[in-house]
């Protein structure tokens, strides 16, 4: 009975002394569009998934809220080496770690929330120390993409008019002469019936703000699927919604 309280004695003294060397340590972890501002609040927010990049344990996890930041320090002008470009309002997740030693993280983002037909995933590892917090700017993950959302309308005639509002992954505003200018996008609507392209139709910024439209004639019946995509073939950015829309007979 001695030997097992001494052994239970001793298990319990190594546990506190190993629990006594973890050091609570923050990573503030950011999620930015690219080619535009920090993603949070206003997009639904981004999931945070903070893991051991060897061992698969999750260390933390949360959501990155707040909001997009400063277009005139992101955008407007040019950032300069060791710049912060954030602030406590800054869209951002500060995730906190208990470790013992140097652990090779693996930091996971996925969003945004609000649009789930746009959801895109970035991930990155980092070596993380004991103590030496990550803050300021932190560990920024860079996500692509644009937010869209798409809507058809079939008049009797047979003609389809087919909508969509785009926006960048942060929920910034396209818009004629602004920071995101349409004319720098491609819009085009993939009409498919029975899984086979049917035509495809380019869209035209119509406004005021992020709306793209256009229509077609259709008149074969059947329940057609219309894939809508925005392309910026400068910095790769791609956005794609689905909708369906049926052709009733005559």
């Amino acid at each position: 009975m001695k030997y097992v309280k001494l052994l239970l004695s001793t298990l319990l003294g190594l546990a506190l002394s190993f629990n006594a060397l973890a050091i609570d340590t923050q990573i503030m972890i950011r999620a930015k569009a690219v080619d535009a501002k920090y993603i949070g609040t206003s997009v639904g927010a981004v999931k945070v998934v903070v893991e051991d990049a060897e061992t698969g344990e999750i260390l933390d996890q949360g959501w990155i809220n707040g909001d997009t930041g400063s277009t005139d320090k992101i955008i407007d002008k040019p950032i300069s080496r060791g710049q912060v470009i954030t602030d406590e309002n800054t869209a951002g997740f500060l995730a906190k770690v208990d470790i013992t030693s140097p652990r090779l993280l693996r930091i996971k983002v996925i969003g945004p929330y609000g649009f789930r037909q746009s959801l895109q995933e970035a991930t990155v590892t980092s070596w993380v120390i004991p103590g030496k917090d990550i803050l300021g700017d932190g560990i920024t993950l860079n996500m692509t993409g644009f937010i869209v959302d798409a809507w058809t309308r079939v008049l009797e005639s047979g003609q389809v008019d087919i909508y969509t509002k785009a926006m960048m992954l942060c929920g910034c505003p396209i818009y004629p002469d602004g920071p995101w200018d349409p004319k720098n996008y491609e819009a085009t609507a993939i009409i498919m019936l029975n899984g086979k392209n049917v035509t495809e139709v380019p869209l035209k910024f119509t406004g005021p703000v992020g709306i793209f439209s256009g229509k077609t004639n259709i008149t074969k019946p059947g329940h057609y699927k219309a894939i809508i995509y925005i392309f910026d073939k400068k910095t790769g950015n791609v956005g794609v919604d689905r909708t369906m829309f049926e052709i009733n007979e005559n």
